[in-house]
């Protein structure tokens, strides 16, 4: 099994709760000092973590900064670096875990309906999203249909990984007006770069940027 699945989710869990003791804290407490010395063997080293590598590389980053933050002789400071290096960290293992259920290995099916039980919108919508025709949204979601595949596929799997992160920040119709808007960052339309694969990575920044404004 890859780290993702084994430990990823109740690290979260952990660093979740080590950022709200923080919170509340003038130093850094002992408990957040040894779940940031654990990161090492709880992220799996020298395994791979199953995962976008530009994630996996913010992670390990991070947990090194936090590492080096706990040596400050300086409580403040310690605690002030820290607490920076360890919402990062956060934020890069929730992404991380956020994107397994949209992942290259789960079936295309599962991620076509898990998507379309966020955007929760018309047919029309979503199959425009998609850049198929209504009757092919239709194929692929009879019982026993054809499936997506190739670059059909790549784009449900973008589309999922993308209004996962919105729906945090927007309801279905909102991530919907949040594809078709012309975007501050993008200067264009997230919709009209969903046919061009190498241009994917730009857009979901985009959607994960837009979700860290409401964390």
């Amino acid at each position: 099994m890859t780290t993702t699945e084994v430990s990823l989710t109740p690290l979260l869990a952990q660093v979740n709760a080590a950022t709200q003791l923080l919170a509340t804290s003038d130093d850094v407490p002992a408990e957040v000092g040894e779940l940031i010395d654990s990161l090492d063997s709880q992220l799996g080293a020298p395994r791979p973590i199953d995962a976008d590598p530009y994630l996996t590389t913010t992670l390990w980053s991070a947990a090194f900064r936090a590492e080096k933050a706990l040596r400050h002789d300086n409580a403040g400071d310690a605690r002030r670096d820290v607490r920076l290096a360890l919402e990062q960290v956060r934020q890069a293992l929730r992404d991380i875990v956020d994107r397994r259920p949209y992942g290259d290995d789960i079936p295309i099916g599962d991620v076509l309906g898990a998507t379309l039980t966020i955007l929760d919108a018309p047919q029309g919508a979503v199959a425009e999203l998609f850049g198929v025709s209504v009757r092919q949204l239709q194929r692929w979601l009879a019982p026993g249909g054809a499936q997506p595949s190739g670059l059909d596929a790549a784009r449900v799997r973008i589309v999922a990984q993308i209004a996962n992160q919105l729906r945090h920040t927007f309801t279905g119709p909102g991530v919907l007006a949040w594809f078709a808007r012309v975007h501050p960052t993008l200067g264009r339309a997230p919709i009209e770069m969903l046919g061009d694969p190498p241009e994917y990575p730009k857009v979901l920044a985009a959607a994960t940027a837009a979700r860290a404004m409401t964390s």
